[in-house]
């Protein structure tokens, strides 16, 4: 009975092991026309997520296109670089997927380029 608890115990907490947490900078801020830098911050918790693979991917969705899509740069710190040329000021959808350690994550961004 105990070794079953303890198995139980363990699936839950692999279950609700939670993905690690997105923030995106972009610079320029407000995003332009133009080279656009997006840095992505993964942690878990307070944590750095180091190694993960990370991709972006854009969307205009009034022009019902998709725009560039890149792998980002992995800096070694916990944050990851992509750089995106958007050529037309409209509202864009920035699709961020990152996946380390078994674990996926996904965060979608709109904003204007101007």
């Amino acid at each position: 009975m105990k070794q079953v608890v303890t198995s139980l115990a363990l699936v839950f907490l692999v279950a609700c092991s939670a993905s690690p947490a997105i923030r995106v900078a972009f610079n320029p801020d407000p995003p332009r026309r133009g080279t656009q830098t997006l840095t992505v911050t993964l942690k878990e918790g307070d944590t750095p997520v180091k190694g993960a693979e990370v991709s972006v991917a854009t969307v205009m969705p009034a022009m019902a296109m998709s725009g560039p899509a890149v792998t980002a740069s992995d800096n070694g710190d916990g944050t990851y670089t992509a750089h995106l040329s958007l050529q037309y000021a409209t509202r864009w959808v920035f699709d961020i997927t990152a996946s380390a350690s078994g674990k996926t994550t996904h965060a979608q961004i709109t904003r204007d380029v101007r």
